[in-house]
């Protein structure tokens, strides 16, 4: 049974990797679990998240594998590629950082000035839709 101080450190890696995972930063997650582990090394916790972000990485890498650009499929751009706003709602939600696209959407990491908080905001592409709606 680690010490009360050793503890505290365990409960603030943990912390930090349920941010990581909610984030989709797994090699974070697998980071601070083997951090823990150095720590407690029969913390189950740790055991549960490093032997998940083993599991996802392993797939995100097949997955890359899978998608490589190859001379006879072409690459098509991303949405992502294009450079990250600094902030939405005239500055109240600051963008740190990019998570992920799907469809028409661009989703962030963004810090809510008002609240002090950090947040999802996603971001919906209008291009091309009837905003008006038919008559």
């Amino acid at each position: 049974m680690p010490s009360e101080r050793v503890q505290r450190q365990v409960n603030l890696l943990l912390d930090d990797i349920e941010s990581a995972r909610a984030a989709g930063d797994w090699a974070q997650v697998s980071e601070r679990a083997e951090e823990i582990l150095d720590l407690d090394p029969d913390n189950e916790d740790a055991r549960t998240f490093l032997s998940a972000a083993e599991r996802r990485l392993e797939r995100l890498e097949r997955s890359d594998q899978a998608l490589a650009p190859s001379p006879t499929r072409p690459v098509a751009p991303s949405i992502s590629e294009r450079p990250l706003p600094e902030s939405f709602v005239s500055g109240r939600y600051r963008v740190q950082r990019f998570l992920g696209e799907g469809g028409r959407k661009r989703v962030f990491l963004a810090h809510d000035t008002r609240l002090d908080r950090e947040v999802a905001f996603c971001s919906i592409r209008s291009d091309g839709l009837d905003l008006i709606g038919r008559q």
